[in-house]
Formats: structure tokens, C-alpha cells, sequence
């Protein structure tokens, strides 16, 4: 099903991106040959204003570029004589042909190993038109159009900005540094304004080191590492501007790490929200630095969603909240633990006070105890008034502690004497304060490996987790994955003026195969860009995003099934067949690797392991004992 055209393509353009010569398989019908154009033709073609059609393949490092003339055509695949070479083992070494006719492009296999595939079905030839896709392998293949811009202004793809983000985080966080995410917007009085129009003005702003990512057609996401907060207000600021008259006006939403998010998805949604309240008063919004906020429930006030797998958790919230005693919510990034915190709170006589959450990663070493605490006057240097700690705003009510287990030395030893007396003083003062609050920590990592490692303090461990509640991850929700997605339709719609009416069912199918690493926040913010990108009423599997979309079937089996086609030249070599007893053994010990990755992938939970495989369940218990599979540790 045809989408919107993405303008500009998202990621790298690589040296070839141009209509160059293709060598015809044998049979091959119709073929067209014509001289490759030089770097100066190309660079002309893309500054010029009229678009043209291009193939974009998205793959794992980004996406590569072909323009397209009529007359000419591109063959994609592995290694030459292709014209488009991506090294993806999924790719044979000349996979299929790209022709434009008229205002369409037709693509050809050329006997591919895996195939081509659209809308699910595997093709010999098909007429693409403009947003269409098709799938090479594990790769989309996007037919868009190119219009005036240059290299250097040409958006990185999802995949591509999402896997920069994430290595940047992770650098970020092992040397304690700053980075910022920026959403930015643009649009004209005759409505959104494409991003080719105004992204070379917005480049020209960045350093080298930035990156820019396509999130929509009017949208995109830069990532600024090494930033502090006065440079990034300044350069939001600087993108806002106005231009000359008739320019797109642009809008920014600031996000920082780590002071507001932890997580690629966080910053992510995090700055998309930013960016929805940005107006005409007010066109660059900053989601609140302060490593402490009062904390507001963002979801709708429905009833939380609750499958099988998080009843029994439910339940256990409904019989805990009227106690005082301390819990731990431990779950992966993107699970609800703040949302299950406010339910705790809301179903407790505390509900009527205050509930802080404290970012534990945002302290930073030298105001712990002023964060946590509060300060008087003069206590030092900065400290111009007497200021309330969280505590302190908090009597009588909850004190969230997300992600704990990022909470500095300095940090554990302070909460643990308030923990254990119920007062505290300011920093520079030697009164003593009584307080009364609950404490709900939330954690992604193993507090007990941690307090083993001398990381975290086991002391402040045992005041803790009293009560320890798991929260699954959205991969062992199953039955959850559809009524979350059908709400975060609507609240999308809400959000962004849109009136998508739902999710067809092959939409459906590709959410449920698909694992969501980042859980609920994952699917909410997968959910909302299909809202904005899709151009029909319902959202269908090409308005999901590609690494959504690429997800090859829906059973561990199936991702063996592509594992095995993937390898190197699996349909080329020529190797002499095992001997019987040495292939059966090969394919049991494959089949007990497949089998152990699902056990592992639903907690060891057999019923959802079965599911996923696709097999009946005595089958799989009969398999676990044949092959001898065991949880580990066990």
C-alpha cells in the first residue's frame, strides 16, 4: 500500500547514489544499460529544485540512495556487478531491478534467495508508486522523491539515528557527561512544510559532531552530544527564528539527558512533547531539567491495562498500598513502573498529598544531599535562599526514586539514615526535621548483584525491598499489545489533529511478532509516528517504523528459517552434503539454540515460549526434555 513520500530520504549517501549501468541475469527480460553519471551530475541533479524518484534501502548502518532516470535501471544486492551494493547477508548478490516507466517504478527479482516481497507477498515484478515500499530480504526498499537538497543536509534513517543514539548514551553515561535532543518542526500557512524545504537551513547550524534523524515528513530529530543547557537553549532558539517572509516557521522541543530521560525511547517521547506544546508565544519548549518534579500520571485516567500476566502484579498493588513500608519496582526501561508508582500512590490515604519522583540519574554528586534534603541560606556558594529538599515537599506523601540503582555513593548513604530515623536536617543546618513519606523505588538493574559487587549498599537494600514487585516486559503481555495500541491510536489523534480510525489486522499481526525491546514506551511512540505519517485511515505495516516493519515473521522459528538463508553465500556454495548422522545432529543442536533463545526471551515461561514458537505445548516439553534445555543457574 502506497505511503507518503519521505522528503528527504533519511541516512548516508553513499558514492554510487545515482542511475548506473545494470548486467542482466541470464533470462532477464527488457533490460536497459546506459552510462554511469558522473559525481558533478549527480551533485546537479540533487541541487536541483524539480523532484525526481529515487530507491531508498534501509538497512542496519542507514539507507543508500539510487536516483532514477527513465530509461535506466538500478539492480540492489550484495556484491557487484550491482549497481546499489549493501553488504547484507540477506541480500543475494544481485537481487532485483529498479525501473522507472512514467511516474512509477517497476522492480524485478532476479532470482533472489530470499526474495521480493510487498504487502506480505512475495513477487517476481510489481509497479511501485511514490511511497511504496518493498522488502529485499530483511531490507525495505522505499520509492521517494528527491528534491533540492544537498549531502550534507540529508537526515541519517531510523535505524541508522536510533543505533547513534543509543552508543552516545552509552558513552555519555560511562564518562558522567551531557547530550540533548532536539525535535524540530516546520510549517507554512498552506499547512507542515517538508523537510527538504527547510533542513539545509538547520544543518547549516549544527556542528559536525550532530547528527539529524527523519522522523516524519515535517520532522526531524538532531542529537547533541557534549551540550550543556545554555548552548542548547541558545541553538534551539537559533533554529526557531524566523526567516525571510514565507519561510516555514519552526518549532522546538528540547529534551536532556540525563536530567529528563535515560533511554533513546524517553528522550525521544520526551522531546515529541516538548514539541507539541511549542507555539507561536513560545516556539522552543524544554522539558523540566530539575532532578526532581512533581509527578503527574501522562497516560489517560482509564483503568491500567491488564492482561494475564499483569493481574497477579495488580492484585498484589491493590493489597500493599495502604502500607507504609518501602517497594521496589523491578522491570526493564519502558515497562509502567511509574505508572504502577502511581498506582500505589493513588490507591493509598496518601493520595491526597504530593507524589515527588526524583530522577536518581540527574543528581549530580555534590547536591545529593541539597536535593534531597534542601538547604538554608548561605549554606554555599549558589545557595542565595533557603530552598526545600524532596522530603521535605513530599511529607505526607510518596517519594518516587527512579532508576535507584543510578543513585551515587554519596546519595545511599544519606537516604539510608532517613530511612532508618524518619529525620533529616538542611544542608547548613544542625535542626532536625521529622518526616513521614513513603518510599517506591524503581530499578531496571539487580540490586542484590549490584549490593554483592559493592556497587549499591546492601544495608539500603534490606530497608528497601520489603516488597519487591516485577513488572514483565511487554514481549510476556501479549494480550496487551492490541487495547494498548488501539488507545495510543487515540491519544495520537488527540495529540496531533489526526482522525486514523485504527490498526489493520496485518498491522496488528506485526506488532504482536515483534519483541519490543523498549516496551510500552516503544509501542506508544511507534504507534503516535504512525498517526502522523500514515496517508490512509488506517495505520498498515509501511507506516510502522522500518525496524518494526523488517521484522522477519512471527515465530523464533521464522528468525531461524531467515538465519539460516542469511548465511554467506548459502545459496552459492558448493559444499559437499554432511553425512546423515552429522546433519540430523547439526539440526537438533540448531533447534535446541532456537528453542533455549525463546525460553530465555519469555522468562522460561513454557506457555509463551510455545506461543512464540509456534509449536502446541506438550511438544515443546517433550523437545525441552529431549534435548535436556535448562534455565541458567539451574
Amino acid at each position: 500500500m502506497a505511503v507518503p513520500a519521505v522528503v528527504p530520504p533519511a541516512g548516508s549517501v553513499p558514492g554510487t547514489m545515482s542511475c548506473m549501468a545494470s548486467e542482466p541475469r541470464d533470462g532477464a527480460k527488457d533490460s536497459i544499460s546506459t552510462a554511469p553519471l558522473s559525481e558533478d551530475e549527480r551533485r546537479t541533479l540533487l541541487s536541483r529544485e524539480e523532484p525526481r524518484l529515487a530507491v531508498a534501502v534501509y538497512h542496519r548502518r542507514g539507507v543508500d540512495i539510487a536516483l532514477l532516470r527513465p530509461g535506466c535501471a538500478v539492480v540492489v544486492g550484495r556484491k557487484h556487478p550491482s549497481d546499489l551494493c549493501i553488504d547484507d547477508p540477506t541480500l543475494s548478490r544481485q537481487h532485483a531491478r529498479f525501473t522507472q516507466v512514467d511516474t512509477q517504478v517497476m522492480v524485478e527479482d532476479l532470482g533472489s534467495t530470499n526474495g521480493t516481497w510487498i504487502a506480505g507477498q512475495r513477487v517476481p515484478q510489481a509497479a511501485l508508486s511514490v511511497g511504496a515500499e518493498a522488502m529485499l530480504g530483511s531490507l525495505i526498499a522505499r520509492i521517494q522523491m528527491q528534491g533540492a537538497i544537498h549531502d550534507d543536509g540529508i537526515p541519517d534513517g531510523e535505524n541508522s539515528f536510533r543505533a547513534r543514539l543509543d552508543d552516545e548514551i552509552a558513552r555519555t553515561r560511562h564518562f558522567q557527561r551531557r547530550l540533548a535532543l532536539l525535535a524540530v518542526r516546520a510549517a507554512s500557512r498552506a499547512g507542515p512544510a517538508p523537510v527538504a524545504s527547510w533542513v539545509g537551513v538547520v544543518r547549516s547550524h549544527l556542528r559536525p559532531i550532530d547528527r539529524m534523524g527523519l522522523y516524519s515528513d515535517d520532522t526531524v530529530l538532531i542529537l547533541l552530544p557534549e551540550m550543556e543547557l545554555d548552548a542548547v537553549l541558545a541553538l534551539a532558539r537559533t533554529i526557531a527564528l524566523p526567516g525571510a517572509a514565507g519561510d516555514p516557521v519552526r518549532r522546538v522541543g528540547v529534551a536532556l539527558y540525563p536530567q529528563i530521560a535515560n533511554t533513546s525511547e524517553e528522550l525521544i517521547e520526551r522531546a515529541r512533547a516538548m514539541l507539541a506544546h511549542a507555539g507561536d508565544d513560545e516556539p522552543v519548549q524544554v522539558a523540566s531539567p530539575a532532578a526532581w518534579v512533581e509527578s503527574k500520571l501522562q497516560a489517560e485516567p482509564e483503568p491500567i491495562v491488564a492482561g494475564a500476566a499483569m493481574r497477579s502484579l495488580l492484585e498484589t498493588v491493590q493489597r500493599v498500598a495502604n502500607a507504609r513500608i518501602p517497594v521496589v519496582l523491578h522491570g526493564e526501561t519502558g515497562t509502567g513502573k511509574e505508572v504502577v508508582a502511581h498506582l500505589l500512590h493513588e490507591r493509598s490515604p496518601r493520595r491526597q498529598q504530593r507524589m515527588v519522583r526524583v530522577n536518581c540519574g540527574a543528581i549530580p554528586g555534590h547536591l545529593v544531599e541539597s536535593t534531597l534534603f534542601g538547604h538554608e541560606k548561605g549554606a554555599f556558594t549558589g545557595a542565595v535562599h533557603q530552598q526545600k529538599g524532596v522530603f521535605e515537599e513530599a511529607d505526607g506523601g510518596t517519594v518516587f526514586l527512579d532508576e535507584i540503582g543510578e543513585l551515587l555513593a554519596p546519595a545511599q548513604a544519606a537516604l539510608l539514615r532517613v530511612l532508618e530515623t524518619g529525620h533529616f536536617c538542611r544542608v547548613g543546618s544542625a535542626r532536625e526535621i521529622a518526616v513521614d513519606v513513603r518510599i517506591i523505588a524503581a530499578t531496571h538493574r539487580d540490586l542484590e548483584a549490584m549490593a554483592n559487587e559493592g556497587v549499591f549498599r546492601a544495608d539500603l537494600l534490606y530497608r528497601l525491598n520489603a516488597i519487591t514487585l516485577a513488572i514483565p516486559p511487554l514481549r510476556q503481555r501479549f494480550d496487551e499489545i492490541e487495547p494498548l495500541a488501539m488507545r495510543f491510536v487515540a491519544q495520537a489523534n488527540q495529540a496531533n489533529g489526526r482522525a486514523v480510525r485504527g490498526i489493520s489486522r496485518r498491522t496488528m499481526d506485526v506488532l504482536r511478532a515483534y519483541d519490543w525491546p523498549g516496551n510500552v514506551r516503544e509501542l506508544r511512540n511507534a504507534i503516535e509516528r504512525a498517526v502522523v505519517v500514515t496517508a490512509s485511515e488506517m495505520i498498515e505495516p509501511c507506516d510502522l517504523p522500518s525496524r518494526v516493519h523488517a521484522y522477519r515473521g512471527k515465530t523464533a522459528l521464522d528468525q531461524a528459517t531467515a538465519k539460516l538463508a542469511a548465511l554467506p553465500n548459502a545459496a552459492e556454495a558448493s559444499l559437499a552434503p554432511p553425512a546423515d548422522d552429522e546433519f540430523r545432529s547439526r539440526i537438533q543442536q540448531y533447534e535446541a539454540r532456537i528453542i533455549a533463545e525463546a525460553l530465555a526471551a519469555s522468562g522460561w515461561s513454557r506457555a509463551t515460549a510455545a506461543r512464540r514458537l509456534g509449536m502446541p505445548l506438550r511438544t515443546l516439553a517433550h523437545k525441552i526434555k529431549i534435548f535436556g534445555i535448562k534455565e541458567s543457574g539451574r
